[in-house]
Order: structure tokens, then C-alpha cells, then sequence
């Protein structure tokens, strides 16, 4: 192309270029500008003459950068082809580019020079260094030419070191000669990111625009290469003492020189790699600028300061962990360690939570470190840190707030108050258990501090307002006092935790007259606010250990003062008390529950009192709360009792209302079929909701305090034995409704069209639920809940304490459960009815909630009456659906619409869930008493060479067989790694039996392996999960080999496998002698490779362009020579910025 039509192409480009960056451009357009751009760049001559004209600084920056753009895809794609006078050409006209045709170091744009930057590493990545000795010179050289030209080496030399040595983009033995060189001139990097720290400390010129950029990039690069040069380096440059020297200019200059030191500080090592950080960063030219740096940041709530000490103190943590991961070893702490933990001591108490959440587990961490915890020095810190923590636990710092300065800080880190509340949660919790690890450590001072709070509390006048707030009459959640209360407790309960666990050291035995004279001020504390009544609740509790026969009046003042806060009115929905009067009830109730099982025999003889007050609650139609609790407790001390007529008759009186009511005709008939059920409890539309309520009601107060009596009554050991003989005569009755409220609960989604749309919504999960799938904290509220929220409770949390009862009664009493007739088409019939209708979480409920228990506690002798017929149509019908969800997540990914998360987690967390319940059909469990625990505690052992007997059985039944193995191999194709570990754990085991037993066809080997394959081909993109598939497909295909010779085919047809080589493969597998050890590396190898046309790439190279880097000749290393570095000297005359870059410099 003539010079004419160049000038032409390159006018035409830029005008192309400004067009699609323009809002006028339209989506067609822009994409077909693209599509000639990408035709012209496959003319790579074109390309490099079209960006060297293009990048000429007269041209509009977006043009320029496009240039930098199309010079750095030639170089990328056609090096090889490009040669070499072209190549030589290409190298020079970049550095004339950069020396001469660029504006000045503040005229031109960081992305541009960025780009420029990133042409010259694309060279190296391909010549330097063995065609390219003389680039150090060279850089050198450039640097020196003017401030511009020297940011762009220190841009190019960051670049470098992210492309090959940080993010490894380059391969094997190019990464690792280019490294060489980069070590091999290490010294002289150093030297040149020393150069402008020392001109700034020298000239101290912080308005020179010019080196405040130049001095902004080398910090940067410096960070860059701080990630991997060698730390004996670090120390013999000293460079990290010229960072701190910069902590007392500008905050920009101090915000990069904590980056430096927070990135060695940062990286992982060997004990003696640790002990020279800690040597580097302890000296005192480090160690007092970095202190000096917290204390000038730490008063002043401003954003940037604020950031600048979380760094800096994240370093000092980052020191601490240090010390104390060396502290095992004979170690001896650096000098500064008691400067060290004093300030972070007193840096807990700073007002922002963020700056002291790093702190707690630093703490944690050191105090468990024997010889750190038992030092003078930081055993002389613990009280001073108590004294700290008991401000940290208040909750304070809302940011909508303005009633502490942590309120300010809090405004740099949350959004809203919900975000904070979230985060405080795991702050107290950490407060806590760090108040727990001190008070372990010196348990008498932890007492004294938490007894004389207490008792500062109990004196203090009641502030129901912070100052300048209008005044109330009650607390709220932001009142002093009960802050003060609520933090008081927590102090407390931790405090606490010592002499409750050591009852006979001399402590507990100092603390008993004291925590029972403070329990008694507690008791007697009385006020008319419901807030600060629950919290008192929550101080009494942790000092209940402390009763016993001989504190009678105490601990009957305390059983008045707990009943009489259970027994509290009814409150209307907008009444201003009825939050907090709630939040005392359930302290109350479950203050009292503990009390009962702490102390039963104390209060056994009371039993009779609570049992009769119940009676009146029930008679009353009182608080579902706080009736099933008391019922619990009731049940508890019950349990005490000797007499098994005097417990009979007892519990019979407790349960007499409920189940009168539970198997009345009414209820009885509203429960036979969802219309009815619908309309007896008023869910069919608002109109009947509100005359229903106290249907609900009753309904939720029988099925919660009936799960409550079959949670607490004991289990039976043996048939016949008395708790058995109780319940069967008092729980078993109730059993037939307990199956047909499940029944009629699913088929409520079967009538969701008849129901209004508002109504209908309560059928769906709540955002808490939604949150919980996935995995996420739900955000506290205290709002009051509307009536689709109390319906959508209602119609949950029923069926979720019917399932509950039953779970417990199979638990106990399984061989009571499972000693009637066949129980297959009872429970699909009523447990497992609608599933068609049902969503997934109710299903994935039905699994986890009672399916593996029936599964695991069902006696051998009944496994043919009860789960051979239910499981195979249980696994198929969950099977389907979950096949059909990953179908649907499919097709929308296809459509490139967003999926939905909720959708995605639930199908998958399911898939999960039914994988468990095959493995607990299929492998044989430890042998474990009922009363042991539940099912989801006992874990498969998936390596046993055996199947159990109910897989066995099952796998002899054509429909059985087929559920387990669609089950299993399907499985593989879901693309959940979960899922395809416990698939592939399975596979060996359930081709040895069909093997062994001689009940497979040559077509169903072939699925087998066929399915297999199809799990590899899914998994490939994910290597973790491969290793095991990979190696479970290679023992289906040795297994199933020397039956079905079909099976070779298989292998035959994946792309790029060689007959030959699956011949190898087969001759391996067909020739080993009995006693010969089989080949099992060359084998898997041999699988491995074949299998390599299944393999699938990562998704970020699926739509790569590939770069292909050759190799060059080998090149003979060469020691560095070590350059003397000069410390800054005061008297020294400033040099300026350019001959600061001067080789002789």
C-alpha cells in the first residue's frame, strides 16, 4: 500500500473509531465497525504502519489508544511470522515513540502510557533475554531522557512482573528464564525505585506534579515486585525504610507506602522467612514511623485518614500473627514487643468497629500461644484489654445514628444499619470469646470486673434517652441504659464460663457468695419496662449454676420472677410494648426451660403448680409460646419422676386438651381433603382469615406443644420398656392426624389457583427462608409482621413441627413405628402425596427432614414391607424433577437471560440431598443405639468394599435397580462437584454387585460407561473433581472389560482415541496375572490421556484467541553485580528529576 492509500486507510479508521465511542452510534454499526476492524487486523503489516500512524500525539487520546491497540495485537499473534529487520524496526520505533512523540509526563493519560507500556513487555515476553541482552541499558538510558519516559520504564518493569511472575501468564521455560534475568538485575531495580523516594525525601518538593506522579508509579511498581523478590534482598536494600520515611509526608505517599510494607508483611513462608519480615519491619527506622502513623490517624473520623490506619494497623496485626505463629519455637520476641502489644491493646478500643475486628482475632490467636499468653508483658495488658472489650461489646455505631463517635467511622464502611448489625454479630461474637480466652487466663480480675459492673448497672439511674433525644417513658433499643444492661450480660455470661466449668478450683469456690449475692440483686431488680426486664433475664441465667437445695427462697423468688414474665398479656400489633414485651417472654421461657434442665430435682416439686397453670393457659387459649415451652418443661421434670403411673398420668393431663382437640371430628374432617382445610383455617382469602385466627391458633399451639412433649420425653431402650409403653399410649394416637395434616399441608399447593394471589404468596418460602438456602445471615428486624407474614409463619412452621413429631417418634420409638403393616403406600399416600404439585424446598424438607431416618431406623426384617415398594418411586419422582430444574437453568443460560440464584442453589443443594439419601440406602452405616442421635449425624462410610443389605435388595428388584443407578450415573451430568463426589464414591461399588451378580446386559454396560464419560466430559472444566471421576471411570471400564467387550467401542468413538492405544489399555486390564500387581500410574495415565478428547477448556479460553511464544536458545546465567546503595544524606544537594536517572546518579 502506497503512502496515499495509508493515509487514507488511517483517516478513515479514526473517523470509525470516534464514530462507534459516540452516543449516535447504534448497536448494528458499532458491530459492524468491529467485524472490519477484526478483518483488517489479520493483515498484520496494515496493522503495525495503520498504528504508528494512529498513535501520533495529535490524534484524539481514544484514537491513540486504539493504535497501541492494533500494534499490540501484531505483536501478540504475528511475532513469528514478522521478520527480523521488521522486528528490529517494530522495537526501535516503539522507544523513538516513547523518548520523542509523547507529551509531557502531566499532559498525557496513565491508560496510555499504560498501553505503551504493555508493547515493549509483549516484545520481552518473546526476545528478552537472549536476543535482547542490551534491554537493561537500554531502559536505563530511556529513563533518563525526561520524567514522562521515566514512568513508563517503571510501568513497563511493574508490567513485566504481573504478566510472567505474579499472574504466571507466560509457560514453563519462557516464565522462567525471563525471571532469571529480572533476579539477575535485581539490584539495579532496587536502585532505581530508591531514586525518586530519594529525591522526595531530599527536596521534600510534595506540589511537584511531576514527581508526585513519578513517585506515585515507582511505589506502585516497588509493591509489585515486593510480592516475590527474595527477603534477603528486602533486607540488604533497606527499602522498606525508605517507605517509611514517606509516612510522614503526603497521605497519598503513605497510603502506597503501607501497601508496600502490608505486602511483605503479607506473604507466606518458612519459619525463617517469617523471622526476617518481622526482623524488617521491627527495625526502628520502620517500626516508630508506622506507630507514628497510627496515632496521627487514629482520633480523626475523615475517610482518608480512616483508611490509612486500617492499613497501617493491619499491618501491625499482620506482626502480631507473626510472633505468635514463632512463639512455639525458641524465639525470642523482637525489642519493640511490648511497644507492640500495648498499642494493640489500646487499638481495640478504638471507636471504629472495622479497626478493631482485625484486632479480636489477632488476640484469639495469641493468647492461645502458651509461652506469649504467660509473659509479664502480656499478661500485664489483660485486664487493661477486659476493660476495653466491655465498651467494644456495646452496640453502638449504627450508622443512621449520631450517639457515639463509632457512628461517624461507621459511615465509611455500611450502607445501612442493616449491614452493620450483620457485621456486629460477628463482632460481639469474637468480643466474646476473647472476654472467655482472657478470663481463662486470669479468671479472678475477669470476676471482679464483670461483679462490679454488674452492680454499677443495678445502681444506675434508668436512662430511657441518649442526649438531645425527646424524651420517652420506656426504653428502646438505642437507650444507655439498656445498652449498658445488654452489654453487661454478655460480659457476664463469658466472665462466667470459668468457675462454671471448674467448680472445685479455689476461684469457683471465691466467686460462689459473690455470683449468689449478685444473683439475688438480680432477682430482687424489678421495673416496669419489658426491655430491661429480658435483659435481666439474660444476666441471671449464666449464675443459675449456683443454686442448689440450700438457696430455696432464692431460686423460688426466681421460678415467681420467670413465670410472672412468661405470664405477660396479650399486646394489640401496634402496641409500642409489644416488641419488647415479646422479647421478655421468650427470655423468660427460655431462661426457664434451662432452669429445668439444669436443676429438674429442684424444681420437681413444683411440677404440680405448673402443671396446673398450664391447665389454665390451655382452658384460657393463652400465648403458643409460652404454653409449649412450659408443656416442655413439664415434660422435662416428668422425667424425674420414678413412679411410671405418676409420669403416665401427669403427661396424660398435659396432652389430654391438645389431643381432644387434635382428633376431634372437626378437625378431623377439615383435614380429609384441602378445601375444607383451606377454608377452616381461613387461607383461602383474606375475608375469612381474621375469623379464622383462632383456628390457627389452636392448630399451631397443638402441633408445637405436642413436637415439644415427643423432643423431651425420653426414649425407649427396649420394647416394652415404660417410656415406650407411654408413648404408645399417648403419641401413637396421634400419629393418623399427624400423617393426614402432612397430606392435606402438600396439597394445599394442588388448590393455589383457587386462592386469591395474596393468599397464594403464603404458600411460597419467606426472604429469611430464601436467605438461609443460601447460606446468608437474615438481617435483624423489628418490625412489626404484617398478616401475609403471620399467614406464610403459619403455614410453615405448622407443617415443620408435624414433620418434627414424627422424626422424633421414629427416632424413639422406631420399633413401634415400623411394627405395623406395610407403611409404602400409607406414606405415599399421605406423606409423599402431590409431589407433582409440590415445590422443590418442600420436597428437599420431606427428604432431609424424615425420609433418611425412615431409611436408617428401619429394621432389616421390614425392609421388603416398608422401603422396597416407597423408595424406587421416591427416587425416581426426585430424579425428575431435579433434571427437569437443571433443564430449565439450561435453557435459560442458552437464551444468555440472568438465572436466578435462589433457583440455581435450591436445584442444587437438592440434588445434594438426594445423593445423601442413595448413599444412606446404599451404604452400610455403624451399628448406633436410637437414642445416639439422628440420622444426620451418622456418616456413611462410601469405602467399604460392601453394599448394605437394603441396596442389595433393592438392586434385585428391576425398579429398585433402576432408580439407584439412574440415580448415580445421571447424577454425573448435573454439574454440581457436590453431587459428583458422592456419585463417584458410589459407582465402583454398584458395578462390582451388578457384575458379580450376573444381572446386566452387554447394552446396559455401555450405558454404564457411556454415563460415565458423559459425567467426565461435564466435570473436565473443573480439575479438582476430576482426579476422582477420572479414576471411578477407569474401575467402571476394568470392571465391566472382561465381561462386555462392547464396551471398548466407547472409548473408540471419543475424539482423538486410537484404537491402538485402547488395545494397550485392554491388554493391561486382560493380561494381570492373579498374583501380579497391575500397572495402576501407567494404566490411569494411559485412561487419562484418552480421555482428553471429553476434555472441554476453562470458560475464559473457550473464546480465547490462542498466543503461541516460542522458545529460544538456551541462556547461561550471570551473578549481578551488587550496586552500593547511599543512604539519604541531609547535607546532600538535590538533584533534578531527569538527572536523577542518569547511569552515574
Amino acid at each position: 500500500m502506497n503512502a496515499n492509500g495509508l493515509h487514507q486507510t488511517v483517516e478513515n479508521l479514526a473517523e470509525k473509531i470516534q464514530f462507534i465511542y459516540s452516543p449516535d452510534c447504534s448497536n448494528e454499526a458499532r458491530s459492524s465497525i468491529y467485524k472490519e476492524i477484526e478483518t483488517m487486523k489479520s493483515d498484520y503489516i496494515l496493522s503495525l504502519r495503520a498504528g504508528f500512524e494512529l498513535i501520533r500525539k495529535e490524534n484524539l487520546d481514544v484514537v491513540r489508544n486504539f493504535g497501541y491497540q492494533l500494534i499490540e495485537d501484531a505483536i501478540k499473534y504475528f511475532w513469528n511470522d514478522i521478520p527480523l529487520s521488521e522486528k528490529v524496526s517494530i522495537k526501535e520505533g516503539v522507544f523513538r515513540h516513547i523518548s520523542q512523540e509523547m507529551k509531557s509526563l502531566q499532559d498525557e493519560k496513565i491508560y496510555l502510557k499504560t498501553s505503551v507500556s504493555k508493547l515493549v513487555v509483549e516484545i520481552m515476553k518473546r526476545e528478552f533475554p537472549q536476543h535482547w541482552p542490551t534491554l537493561g541499558t537500554e531502559l536505563e538510558q530511556l529513563a533518563a531522557t525526561n520524567a514522562l519516559c521515566a514512568q513508563v520504564v517503571l510501568l513497563i518493569l511493574k508490567q513485566v512482573s504481573e504478566d510472567v511472575i505474579v499472574l504466571r501468564l507466560l509457560d514453563g521455560v519462557r516464565r522462567k528464564e525471563i525471571q532469571q534475568a529480572l533476579v539477575e538485575n535485581l539490584h539495579w531495580l532496587m536502585a532505581l525505585f530508591q531514586r525518586p523516594i530519594q529525591l522526595m525525601l531530599q527536596t521534600k518538593a510534595e506540589n511537584d506534579e511531576e514527581l508526585n506522579q513519578l513517585l506515585s508509579t515507582c511505589l506502585q511498581t516497588l509493591n509489585v515486585y515486593l510480592e516475590w523478590i527474595h527477603l534477603k534482598l528486602i533486607e540488604e536494600t533497606g527499602i522498606l525504610r525508605f517507605c517509611s520515611l514517606l509516612l510522614h509526608s503526603a497521605p497519598a505517599y503513605r497510603a502506597a507506602s503501607l501497601g508496600c510494607l502490608m505486602t511483605v508483611v503479607e506473604r507466606k513462608g518458612t519459619h525463617e522467612e517469617k523471622k526476617t519480615i518481622i526482623k524488617c519491619v521491627t527495625e526502628m527506622d520502620v517500626f516508630e514511623p508506622l506507630v507514628a502513623c497510627c496515632l496521627s490517624c487514629s482520633p480523626a473520623p475523615d475517610e482518608s485518614t480512616f483508611h490509612l490506619l486500617l492499613s497501617a494497623t493491619s499491618i501491625l496485626v499482620s506482626v502480631g500473627e507473626l510472633i505468635g505463629d514463632l512463639s512455639n519455637e525458641d524465639y525470642a520476641p523482637p525489642a519493640v514487643f511490648p511497644q507492640l502489644v500495648t498499642l494493640l491493646a489500646e487499638l481495640v478500643g478504638h471507636p471504629s468497629h472495622s479497626v478493631s475486628f482485625p484486632l479480636l482475632t489477632m488476640w484469639l490467636d495469641l493468647l492461645d500461644k502458651t509461652a506469649l499468653a504467660k509473659s509479664p508483658v502480656v499478661n500485664g495488658l489483660l485486664p487493661q484489654l477486659l476493660q476495653t472489650l466491655q465498651n467494644k461489646l456495646l452496640k453502638v455505631g449504627l450508622p443512621s445514628r449520631h450517639d457515639s463517635v463509632s457512628c461517624r467511622f461507621s459511615q465509611f464502611e455500611f450502607d445501612d444499619d442493616e449491614a452493620f448489625l450483620t457485621f456486629f454479630a460477628t463482632f460481639r461474637n469474637d468480643a466474646g470469646l476473647l472476654v472467655k480466652k482472657i478470663a481463662n487466663l486470669i479468671p479472678g480480675e475477669a470476676l471482679r470486673q464483670a461483679i462490679f459492673w454488674a452492680e454499677q448497672v443495678l445502681a444506675a439511674p434508668i436512662q430511657t434517652i441518649a442526649e438531645g433525644e425527646p424524651p420517652a417513658s420506656l426504653c428502646t433499643q438505642y437507650s444507655p441504659s439498656y445498652l449498658q444492661w445488654d452489654s453487661m450480660a454478655t460480659f457476664l455470661e463469658c466472665a462466667v464460663q470459668y468457675p462454671r466449668k471448674n467448680k472445685n478450683t479455689k476461684v469457683a469456690e471465691a466467686f460462689t457468695p459473690q455470683g449468689l449475692r449478685l444473683l439475688g440483686q438480680l432477682v430482687s431488680f424489678t421495673t416496669g419496662d419489658a426491655l430491661l426486664l429480658s435483659t435481666t433475664m439474660s444476666a441471671i441465667s449464666p449464675l443459675t449454676y449456683l443454686l442448689s437445695a440450700t438457696e430455696s427462697v432464692l431460686f423460688n423468688s426466681l421460678v415467681d420472677k420467670l413465670l410472672s414474665a412468661i405470664d405477660i398479656p396479650h399486646m394489640k400489633p401496634n402496641d409500642p410494648r409489644r416488641y419488647s414485651c415479646r422479647l421478655l417472654q421468650s427470655h423468660a421461657c427460655s431462661s426457664f426451660l434451662n432452669l429445668c434442665t439444669a436443676h429438674p430435682l429442684l424444681l420437681l416439686p413444683r411440677l404440680d403448680d405448673l402443671v396446673s397453670y398450664i391447665m389454665t393457659l390451655l382452658n384460657q387459649a393463652g400465648e403458643s409460646l409460652q404454653t409449649s415451652i412450659l408443656i416442655e418443661a413439664a415434660v422435662i421434670l416428668t422425667n424425674e419422676l420414678t413412679d411410671t403411673q405418676s409420669q403416665r398420668d401427669h403427661l396424660t393431663q398435659l396432652l389430654g386438651p391438645l389431643a381432644n382437640w387434635w382428633r376431634s371430628p372437626e378437625f378431623s374432617q377439615a383435614i380429609t381433603r384441602p378445601e375444607l382445610f383451606a377454608e377452616y383455617m381461613g387461607i383461602m382469602d383474606w375475608n375469612t382469615a381474621l375469623a379464622k385466627a383462632g383456628n390457627r391458633k389452636q392448630c399451631h399451639l397443638c402441633l408445637r406443644s405436642m413436637d415439644s412433649i415427643a423432643r423431651r420425653l425420653k426414649a425407649a431402650k427396649t420394647s416394652g420398656d415404660p417410656y415406650d409403653i407411654i408413648a404408645g399410649e399417648l403419641l401413637r394416637p396421634l400419629l393418623d392426624n399427624i400423617f393426614r395434616y402432612i397430606r392435606v399441608s402438600n396439597a394445599l399447593y394442588s388448590i393455589r389457583g383457587q386462592m386469591t394471589v395474596e393468599v397464594a404468596a403464603t404458600l411460597e418460602l419467606s426472604e429469611n427462608e430464601k436467605l438461609q438456602i443460601l447460606g446468608l445471615n437474615a438481617p435483624p428486624s423489628n418490625r412489626v409482621k404484617s398478616d401475609a407474614v403471620r399467614m406464610q409463619h403459619f403455614v410453615h412452621d405448622t407443617f415443620g413441627f408435624a414433620l418434627q413429631f414424627l422424626n422424633s417418634f421414629v427416632v424413639k420409638y422406631g420399633a413401634m413405628f415400623f411394627s405395623g403393616p406395610s407403611l409404602a403406600e400409607p406414606l405415599l399416600k399421605t406423606l409423599y402425596y402431590e409431589l407433582e404439585s409440590l415445590p422443590l424446598a418442600r420436597i428437599r424438607l420431606l427428604i432431609r427432614g424424615i425420609t433418611r431416618n425412615i431409611v436408617t431406623r428401619c429394621p432389616v426384617e421390614r425392609y421388603n414391607d416398608h422401603l422396597i415398594p416407597l423408595l424406587p418411586r421416591l427416587l425416581e419422582h426426585c430424579f425428575r424433577r431435579i433434571n427437569e430444574g437443571w433443564l430449565k437453568i439450561q435453557q435459560v443460560r442458552d437464551s444468555e437471560e440472568e438465572v436466578d440464584v435462589f433457583e440455581e442453589e435450591l436445584v442444587r443443594l437438592f440434588a445434594r440431598d438426594l445423593l445423601d439419601l442413595v448413599v444412606s440406602v446404599c451404604v452400610q452405616r455403624a451399628a448406633r443405639g436410637a437414642s445416639e442421635g439422628d440420622a444426620d449425624m451418622m456418616e456413611p462410610k462410601c469405602d467399604g468394599e460392601t453394599l448394605s443389605e437394603l441396596a442389595l435388595r433393592m438392586l434385585a428388584q428391576p425398579d429398585g435397580c433402576v432408580a439407584i443407578v439412574t440415580c448415580v450415573f445421571e447424577g454425573l451430568c448435573w454439574g454440581d462437584t457436590g453431587v459428583d463426589n458422592r456419585c463417584a464414591r458410589l459407582l465402583p461399588l454398584l458395578v462390582r454387585h451388578m457384575v458379580a451378580y450376573g444381572n446386566l446386559s452387554e447394552d446396559d454396560a455401555v450405558y454404564l460407561v457411556t454415563g460415565v464419560l458423559r459425567g467426565v466430559r461435564c466435570l473436565s472444566p473443573l480439575e479438582d473433581a476430576m482426579h476422582l471421576l477420572v479414576a471411578a471411570a477407569l474401575t467402571v471400564y476394568e470392571t465391566l472389560r472382561p465381561k462386555f467387550a462392547a464396551v471398548k467401542n466407547v472409548l473408540v468413538q471419543i475424539p482423538g482415541c486410537q484404537a491402538n492405544a485402547v488395545d494397550k489399555l485392554d491388554a493391561m486390564i486382560l493380561s494381570v496375572q492373579p498374583n501380579a500387581k497391575p500397572p495402576v500410574k501407567k494404566k490411569k495415565d494411559s485412561f487419562k490421556k484418552m480421555l482428553s478428547g471429553l476434555m472441554e477448556e476453562d470458560i475464559h479460553l473457550r473464546y480465547r484467541k490462542p498466543v503461541f511464544i516460542k522458545n529460544l536458545p538456551p541462556m547461561l546465567s550471570k551473578k549481578a553485580a551488587k550496586l552500593k546503595l547511599h543512604p539519604v544524606a541531609s547535607d546532600e544537594e538535590p538533584i533534578s528529576l531527569a538527572g536523577f536517572f542518569q547511569p552515574s546518579s
